[in-house]
């Protein structure tokens, strides 16, 4: 089944197929729904029924109860004559009639109950007309004369005493007692029906839900592990495009809106290949030119230096100012060669792939302190917790070995000190190096990030004005920020933030070769 729903979805646009899926379980929710529907209409008929059968039952009871209080004032007044005895038989033969007719109305559905109604109607007719009625006419003129008396009293023995009317009554109730029995056990049927019908309700009910709930599942889930399948690949398409590997395509054979999508970044995909290959091959000559560079104008330097140390070793004659020239021309090319350093250096940042490993700052510092050999008078002051990260640990060192050395260089003072201050956040952590030196008036803030820019005459303080360069460079090829606050006799603080290394680059080469 999902298989044939996934080839029904294939070809279709993925708007109309997300639609074509929420109106299917849509539909199944109205057949559901339509169900339970037609099912409590069954359960509301059988619950009329039992009522119906209820009705017939009391109004039953309502009549027989009429049928006694006639009964009940025929007996008391007979035996006594008194005639506040008749009311209640008066009443209850008066009511007896809408009673009756009742409960004929009642029983038209069912023949059998109604013929016991009309034989019930007919009996108390009768009793009515044969019995009650001629009693209660003679037992009136009893006191007119002893002929009517003596009438009264055949008529009495005639009917009264030999049971004639008890008769007639018993027959009656034989009637409502079938009447009843057999209502009862159309109730219990009608209540067997009921039970029944809940019970089919609630199965159709449950049924129906969790067929459509199996089938909504079915179909989401096709649809929607079919999308996520899709979105995966081209994650991991990306995310090799984001890891350097731009050799990779997906072949999507459906013709939605993902697979226009799918096409952009296959596109690119190539674009990118182009435009990598193309840089590798700038990479390889900037990086031979660099070579070269490096290489011939290396040499002659050596050479001039090597030169200027023979032709002192060779003087005869110590001119301080012959030697003071010759000192000066190996100060021009050494820094001609630390210029030259610090450009390729410049150079490389970025371009070369460092191997990332978790380190502690801490130690990190340390090292730099050792290497760095600062002068007695200076004091370092370090946190005493520093972070472990993450990151390319060369990196970060050369940024703090810039740093430190020129807050040592630039000290109006032959002592100093060198504060290091680390602030945590939630996707970084934000150094400070902060010296109590000459500062640095606000205008040159941005300037001494400049190539070759430096704060005093190269005569005064020796310096290729490259460093700076290369930590702004590097703080920034790592997605941080670097500034500085500071003003002229006010020391210096630069600042810069490192971005906190996000988890593990996922790469599923495997996932692209597969088709979408």
């Amino acid at each position: 089944m999902p298989i044939t729903i996934t080839r029904f979805f294939t070809g279709m646009k993925l708007i109309t197929t997300i639609h074509l899926a929420i109106g299917f379980i849509l539909a199944m929710f109205c057949i559901v729904t339509l169900g339970y529907i037609k099912q409590t209409q069954k359960v509301r008929h059988n619950i009329e029924d039992v009522l119906y059968t209820d009705d017939i039952i009391r109004e039953s009871k309502t009549t027989q109860k009429l049928i006694l209080d006639m009964e009940t004032g025929l007996r008391g007044y007979l035996l006594t004559g008194d005639k506040t005895f008749l009311p209640p038989y008066l009443k209850g033969r008066a009511q007896f009639s809408s009673s009756i007719l009742l409960l004929d109305s009642l029983t038209a559905k069912d023949p059998v109950q109604n013929a016991k109604v009309q034989r019930i109607r007919e009996k108390m007719q009768e009793w009515n007309q044969d019995f009650a009625g001629p009693l209660i006419q003679s037992r009136n003129q009893v006191h007119l004369s002893q002929r009517n008396r003596a009438y009264y009293d055949s008529l009495f023995f005639a009917t009264a005493q030999q049971a004639k009317g008890k008769d007639k009554i018993d027959q009656t109730r034989n009637y409502f007692t079938e009447l009843e029995a057999n209502q009862k056990k159309i109730k219990e049927s009608r209540l067997g029906e009921l039970r029944e019908s809940f019970r089919s309700t609630n199965y159709i009910a449950i049924g129906l839900t969790v067929l459509a709930l199996i089938i909504g599942t079915i179909t989401a889930y096709v649809l929607g592990n079919t999308i996520r399948k899709r979105f995966i690949r081209m994650t991991a398409l990306a995310n090799s495009i984001a890891n350097g590997n731009y050799r990779v395509s997906l072949v999507d054979r459906h013709k939605d809106e993902i697979s226009a999508l799918t096409h952009s970044l296959n596109k690119m995909a190539s674009k990118l290949q182009d435009s990598f290959s193309h840089l590798t091959k700038m990479n390889k000559e900037l990086d031979q030119f660099a070579y070269v560079v490096s290489h011939d104008l290396k040499a002659p330097l050596r050479a001039i230096n090597n030169l200027a140390e023979w032709i002192a070793e060779d003087m005869e004659s110590k001119e301080p100012d012959v030697l003071q020239n010759l000192t000066m021309l190996r100060g021009r090319v050494q820094r001609m060669e630390n210029l030259i350093n610090g450009i390729l250096d410049y150079s490389r940042v970025g371009r070369k792939e460092i191997l990332q490993t978790q380190f502690s700052v801490q130690e990190l510092l340390q090292e730099t302190l050792e290497n760095l050999a600062p002068p007695a008078s200076f004091t370092f002051q370090l946190p005493d917790a520093l972070p472990t990260i993450t990151g390319e640990r060369t990196l970060l060192y050369q940024v703090f070995a810039n740093l430190f050395s020129n807050a040592i260089k630039y000290h109006h003072k032959e002592s100093g000190t060198v504060t290091v201050h680390v602030q945590e956040k939630e996707d970084y952590y934000q150094f400070a190096v902060q010296d109590d030196g000459p500062g640095i008036p606000k205008e040159y803030h941005e300037k001494v990030f400049g190539m070759f820019q430096t704060m005093e005459a190269r005569d005064v303080k020796e310096s290729t004005g490259v460093g700076l360069a290369i930590v702004k460079k590097i703080v920034e090829e790592k997605g941080g920020t670097i500034w500085i606050e500071s003003d002229r006799g006010l020391g210096t603080t630069f600042l810069f933030t490192w971005p906190k290394l996000q988890g593990t680059q996922i790469t599923s080469s495997e996932l692209l070769e597969e088709n979408v």
